[in-house]
């Protein structure tokens, strides 16, 4: 009801079934009666907390992992958005949860899309900043952006980084992407990494920040996939960037959110 009666801003739909040409047939049509649309309209709901005044703020998007499709996650990150709020930054929990494992099977090419979907969010946001009707009406500050993400959100928020600088999707050509936003930082909390190759090599981002945490006594992701990640950032010395990783004894996968 969240995203529906009680919601503040309606938002559009976005159209990812060129990224699900394949997936037809009985789970197809499953998946479309338990939530009642298809890939073709795939809703864009998040949850924000922001700061009070003028502005502009930093933009943060964060998105949550797998997990059964019935159990959201996405209200999990409310102690990251009231923090980050009360130090000056828009926070967006993204709801994804559409994409996740349910109904005996995954959607195939959803950990590409889960980056995807967040640069479709990043375009909301941008034209919210222009809009003179809109309650983010140049409180956002559109230079000043990061994306974080849990699990494979974390993954997502590595991929949506490298789609930014594409025009085409690496394994479809006829997709096409215009993006280009000023994305700072990516945050990578305990993630996946290789379960999406973009055309089968790995991910390699230039000229980005990039912090990854991962903990030590994590049963899902049991190894440190976010250094791998790590090790895929560059830098060109064209700018003031940094990466950083963080392994926390004792810590699990599931309580950082």
């Amino acid at each position: 009801p969240e995203y529906r009666d009680q919601v503040a801003i309606r938002t559009t739909t976005v159209d990812a079934s060129p990224f699900f040409k394949d997936f037809k047939g009985w789970k197809a049509n499953l998946r479309k009666r338990y939530w009642g649309f298809g890939m073709d309209k795939l809703p864009l709901n998040g949850r924000v907390w922001y700061p009070t005044g003028p502005g502009p703020f930093p933009l943060v998007l964060i998105v949550h992992g797998n997990h059964d499709m019935s159990e959201f996650s996405d209200p999990g990150y409310a102690y990251l958005g009231e923090l980050m709020a009360s130090r000056g930054f828009i926070l967006a929990s993204i709801d994804e949860n559409f994409l996740n494992s349910g109904l005996f099977h995954d959607p195939p090419k959803q950990q590409a899309v889960r980056g995807w979907m967040l640069l479709e969010h990043l375009k909301l946001w941008r034209n919210w900043n222009n809009s003179s009707a809109n309650p983010f009406y140049r409180k956002i500050d559109v230079q000043n952006v990061a994306l974080m993400g849990h699990s494979r959100g974390g993954e997502a928020a590595a991929t949506a980084a490298l789609f930014n600088k594409l025009a085409y999707y690496p394994d479809d050509a006829t997709i096409q992407f215009r993006y280009g936003f000023p994305i700072k930082s990516i945050v990578a909390i305990a993630p996946a990494d290789g379960q999406y190759k973009p055309a089968g090599e790995w991910r390699v981002l230039d000229d980005v920040n990039y912090f990854t945490i991962q903990g030590a006594n994590d049963a899902d992701v049991s190894s440190f996939m976010g250094s791998r990640q790590w090790d895929h950032v560059r830098f060109s010395g064209n700018g003031d960037f940094f990466k950083a990783e963080l392994y926390i004894y004792r810590a699990n996968h599931g309580q950082f959110n």
